[in-house]
């Protein structure tokens, strides 16, 4: 366990970055296609889809396929990918794709999915098996990668001497884990890279790391201390907002949380929100950008929130 003086990311020089996820419904291609442009131009570090199978939203690895080759340098990830119910031979292959079409600019990150009855009947997976899925999964898919033939017998799935090819550009792609149950946290520190909560506050999340810590060291393995990172909500106006349904759309999902450590109105009051989660010891955000005129929100979140809190208050 970090003591409180110690979790400071940037102080113990972890590298602070921070994403955009995109709208899960953009209006049209172009809005899409706008809005990508405008993050590659702008600076920001990474472009995130979520996944749904029921809810509106665009298919987060055929899209980031098509952001990979519209782009030279954003980063690509999922918050997150929903597991259980994919074949995990296919998705490794998937993965490995984006991020051999990219040159390794895929961030996987994946977890059991929305916790809706809907979504689980769409899915098809048993309640009892999601766990099981995702962890024999994320196994078969880490094999796979080695790029050494796979003969593997598990509950869910069965290979005999297969092998993926094209590899993954990297030599070591992680897989983070979404999550915030106590149950949950202890996986990640099993069996996950790193982890991305979100909708915490801060000591919540400071209290969450030294579980997935615990969990890894009990494990006999470590997880990186700049793999630990979080989604936010910012948006440029109360107007907008409220639009937007914020911050009621946040306390649909979690009622038991204080809404102001992952929501913030304003650029000042955005770079309170990120600076009060490296000092819990986050390094790694992806922020929902929430803005009727979204490209100019983009420009001002990047001038006053993210230059800043990427380089530093002194820094900057």
């Amino acid at each position: 366990m970090l003591a409180h003086d110690q979790r400071d990311a940037r102080a113990r020089g972890l590298s602070v970055r921070v994403g955009i996820a995109l709208p899960r419904a953009p209006r049209s291609a172009g809005d899409l296609w706008e809005l990508v442009d405008a993050l590659e131009g702008i600076g920001y570090d990474s472009v995130w889809l979520s996944d749904t199978a029921t809810q509106p939203g665009l298919a987060p690895l055929a899209t980031l396929a098509a952001i990979a080759a519209s782009t030279q340098r954003l980063k690509l990830g999922t918050s997150v990918l929903t597991l259980p119910p994919r074949n995990p031979v296919l998705l490794a292959r998937e993965l490995a794709t984006v991020d051999f079409i990219s040159g390794g600019r895929l961030l996987p990150a994946g977890g059991l999915g929305v916790d809706a009855p809907v979504e689980r009947d769409a899915l098809g997976t048993a309640r009892d098996e999601l766990v099981g899925r995702l962890e024999e999964g994320i196994e078969v898919i880490r094999r796979l990668w080695t790029g050494k033939p796979v003969t593997f017998a598990g509950r869910f799935c069965t290979l005999t001497d297969v092998t993926l090819h094209p590899q993954p550009a990297r030599r070591r792609l992680e897989v983070w884990l979404g999550g915030r149950a106590p149950v949950a946290l202890r996986r990640i520190g099993r069996i996950g890279d790193g982890w991305l909560g979100s909708f915490v506050g801060h000591d919540e999340f400071a209290a969450a790391t030294d579980v997935i810590r615990a969990a890894a060291a009990g494990a006999g393995r470590a997880i990186d201390e700049d793999h630990y990172g979080t989604i936010v909500v910012c948006a440029a106006t109360p107007e907008d907002a409220a639009a937007a349904g914020y911050p009621g759309r946040l306390r649909g999902i979690r009622r038991d949380a204080p809404i102001e450590e992952s929501f913030a109105i304003g650029a000042e009051a955005a770079l309170r929100l990120l600076e009060g989660f490296v000092a819990a010891g986050a390094s790694k955000f992806v922020v929902v950008p929430v803005a009727r005129d979204l490209p100019g929100w983009l420009q001002v979140l990047f001038d006053d929130v993210v230059r800043p809190i990427e380089a530093g208050r002194d820094a900057a």
